[in-house]
């Protein structure tokens, strides 16, 4: 099959977009349409709860309470529903709800520092509980994200339990789950796969940070409801929920960063009119270069990104349906960490005609500008259609997207304005699901997902050839619950079709995807299926009211990438000459989880111990030859390996909230993994690379959800993270090397600002992290590895200084 030329799946997904659209007009005239509302008020003293969140789980549609407490929400079709209610402070109410015909339901909400997100819309059918979820799940809301700092998408979730980021600067981070990340970790964004060129380690995710509503981390065995290479986990993504029926809602977010001096701004504004349901969001972020106390200023890691995304759709009796859109384009510079005798930072520039490196003026590092040669611009535009249709008792989702991700990498003095590598990349993603009726304790799923993509070489070099790829996958899903023990598990079969085409190499040594002018063929091309099972089967006891015990059992499988096969070329983004392996063989990982849950109203408890046996396990060393490292054109050689692996660990996170002070809470979560490569030939490579030190995270809260008349959802922290030191690196041939333990203290406060009719003008948050300025090296900071300072001793870059993060929400409505 022709892959690039031959799109034989473009006439399914035109026909599936007509269809769709002739639905909305068809079904909108069909059947009465119930409505739900009532009151939400505090507990202790039946005061009204203004801004409580009251959210149908199923069908991703909610309200939020006016000034007197009231609560609406309108088109709910005929059926059985999970009702979650919400708000900061609070112990969340989660009850299932029959809606039949119109209902009115007040609900009164218990004070509580133990604030869960418990229900979770990934991962399961159609949504299922935290704590009835045999897989490890966590989840960040809106609120969390605000009252933290961060400045990228993923560095927003690296404290959750068994996730941490692999980052090249502060603009660029990978999500990694449980030492696993790259290709081995699924990122979902509103049910659609988000596809960025994961393998690399500098590609970050195309999404706009401002606009995520929630985050959803399912931990192991993740690959069953999205398709293989979820070895890891799931990161998902959720975009704000529609507002509520008759109104016109939004907000405007800045924040303000002191180290890099980040400034970010993004305004949202949505509607709902008789089911018409749409919204747009505008952002922008720009950040200079950051410093710390070893570096200074560190050039090269300043970055600016523009963002436009939005829906529109209906919400009717029968369902929803929604056309999401979305543009995420950033400028990043590349850091190099090229210094001279005095330790100053260096740049390229031409003189008479020659390169020339000359040492970066202190103007230079205290701008913005970009450096146009030497610098990534990246680009990711994305449509997608979203339906959910209730077909009597029972239900169909069906998600439908095309994507277009661009990336170009500049490297070239003579040619500031011509990428070096342009990888163009388009994918399309299809995920339909039918969801049987609830009955008799069984909840059944049955559905297929799949994508076809291609990648095209519109650089002046490649690193890899054109390819071509389609996965399609089947699946069955189901739970099933009985008075005390929640069973739930499934069967997925996947095949990938992978070919990538021919590489050639031209008389100046550089390589290219056509025949002309080439002396030599390179890599003759490949193509071949590769196809497997993947299961997941686990429960949960109840042992009592307080205790449940879980277990999991899951079998995954992950194809090769198309850089592990054919990279054959020096990647400028990761300083590395990268040679591939044709003879890569698909990893097949088996995974088993056992945790518990206590849960008292001033305790709770999640322990999760996890073993994961990997084989085929691909990474990258370093080459050398006769006992030296070894170099192409001053650049590093890397080559793909593999191996036998097992990762274990252990996650825990502990949250104390006593009855007789509830405006108190603390909180204590700990991460362990230990990854070994079980097929290393000595204990130079007997340990996993990039994986997480052993971390604990500690943090003392206050909060008031009412003080005096113009003090809303007050809160004070103090966080202690510990980061344990890591010594189990992969040394084998200067790959890694050991990072010693450090500590940060971070600080944080804010809270909402009311008028006397109780509607809140804005809201302030302060987070101070690293707050005693400590200079320090995170393992998975890529720019650890970079040149010695000749003037400190010290190699590398070092991470973030002291930062202190403002962040002011101002709500808008009509």
């Amino acid at each position: 099959m022709n892959f690039i030329k031959n799109h034989v799946y473009l006439p399914i997904f035109k026909n599936f977009f007509s269809v769709s659209f002739i639905m909305l007009f068809f079904l909108q005239s069909v059947a009465a349409q119930f409505t739900l509302n009532g009151k939400i008020s505090h507990l202790n003293d039946n005061e009204a709860v203004i801004g409580a969140a009251v959210f149908i789980t199923e069908l991703r549609t909610g309200a939020t309470t006016d000034i007197n407490g009231n609560y609406r929400i309108a088109n709910i079709p005929k059926g059985i529903y999970t009702l979650q209610i919400s708000y900061i402070g609070h112990r969340q109410i989660v009850q299932k709800i029959s809606i039949m015909a119109n209902q009115s339901k007040d609900f009164g909400l218990e004070n509580s520092g133990i604030a869960m997100e418990e229900v979770i819309v990934s991962g399961s059918s159609t949504k299922t509980l935290i704590k009835e979820s045999p897989i490890p799940i966590s989840a960040l809301s809106k609120i969390q994200w605000l009252q933290g700092s961060s400045t990228n998408l993923v560095d927003a979730v690296g404290k959750l339990p068994g996730m941490s980021q692999i980052s090249t600067g502060v603009g660029l981070s990978k999500p990694v789950i449980r030492g696993l990340g790259f290709n081995r970790v699924i990122t979902m964004h509103d049910g659609i796969r988000q596809e960025d060129n994961q393998w690399g380690e500098e590609h970050s995710l195309h999404i706009d940070e401002y606009s995520v509503d929630r985050y959803e981390i399912i931990r192991g065995a993740g690959s069953l409801m999205y398709g293989s290479d979820g070895l890891g986990g799931v990161m998902s993504v959720l975009s704000a929920r529609p507002v509520e029926e008759g109104k016109i809602l939004g907000n405007a977010i800045t924040n303000y960063q002191t180290n890099n001096g980040l400034l970010g701004i993004s305004a949202m504004l949505a509607g709902n009119k008789k089911g018409f349901v749409w919204m747009g969001r505008v952002s922008n972020k720009n950040a200079g270069n950051y410093q710390n106390k070893y570096d200074g200023r560190v050039y090269g890691s300043n970055f600016k990104e523009f963002d436009v995304n939005g829906m529109v759709g209906v919400a009717k009796n029968w369902g929803f349906s929604r056309l999401y859109f979305s543009s995420f384009n950033q400028d990043i510079n590349i850091v190099d960490g090229l210094r001279d005798a005095q330790g100053r930072f260096l740049k390229t520039i031409i003189e008479n005609n020659k390169e020339k490196q000359v040492a970066v003026s202190q103007d230079e590092l205290s701008g913005r500008a970009i450096n146009e040669a030497n610098t990534q611009k990246l680009n990711n535009t994305k449509i997608s259609l979203n339906n959910y249709i209730s077909i009597g008792k029972h239900s169909l989702t069906a998600n439908l997207s095309y994507a277009l991700n661009q990336r170009r990498e500049y490297a070239n003095v003579f040619l500031p304005n011509v990428p070096d590598l342009y990888f163009y990349l388009q994918t399309y993603y299809y995920d339909i699901r039918f969801n049987l009726a609830e009955k008799n304790g069984w909840e059944t799923s049955i559905g297929t997902n799949g994508m076809y993509q291609t990648m095209q070489n519109k650089g002046s070099e490649v690193l890899y050839p054109n390819f071509g790829l389609l996965d399609n996958g089947i699946f069955v899903f189901t739970k099933k619950s009985f008075e005390r023990l929640k069973l739930s598990g499934g069967l997925r079969f996947d095949s990938r079709k992978l070919s990538i085409k021919k590489l050639y190499i031209d008389a100046d040594g550089k390589f290219q995807t056509l025949p002309q002018n080439a002396i030599e063929e390179r890599f003759g091309g490949f193509e071949k299926t590769f196809a497997n099972v993947t299961a997941s089967f686990g429960g949960v006891y109840d042992l009592s009211n307080r205790l449940k015990i879980k277990a999991n059992a899951g079998r995954g499988f992950r194809a090769p990438s198309v850089p592990e096969i054919s990279s054959n070329g020096e990647h400028a983004g990761t300083f590395r000459y990268e040679i591939g392996n044709i003879n890569q063989k698909s990893e097949v990982a088996f995974q088993t989880d056992l945790g518990l849950v206590y849960e008292t109203k001033g305790f709770y408890l999640d322990l999760n111990v996890f073993q994961n046996s990997i084989n085929n396990y691909s990474y990258s060393e370093r080459v050398q030859s006769q006992g030296k490292d070894l170099f192409i054109g001053g650049v590093p050689v890397y080559r793909y390996q593999q191996g036998n692996a097992r990762l274990r660990g252990i996650e825990a996170s502990m949250t104390i909230n006593p009855k007789q002070m509830r405006w108190f809470s603390f909180s204590q979560n700990y991460s362990l993994v230990r990854g070994q490569n079980l097929s290393a030939k000595n204990d130079s490579g007997r340990y996993l690379p990039f994986m997480p030190s052993p971390r604990w995270i500690s943090q003392l809260k206050a909060s008031r959800d009412r003080w005096g008349k113009r003090l809303r959802n007050t809160y004070a922290q103090i966080e202690l993270e510990v980061y344990e030191a890591q010594n189990q690196a992969l040394l084998a041939n200067n790959t890694e090397t050991p990072t010693p333990a450090y500590k940060l203290w971070n600080l944080g406060f804010g809270g909402d600002i009311v008028a006397n009719n109780k509607t809140t003008l804005f809201s302030v948050y302060v987070s101070a992290q690293n707050l005693f300025d400590l200079a320090y090296q995170n393992h998975q900071n890529r720019l650890k590895y970079l040149d010695l300072n000749p003037v400190t001793g010290r190699q590398g870059i070092y991470n973030m200084g002291r930062n202190l993060s403002i962040k002011v929400v101002i709500p808008i409505g009509f």
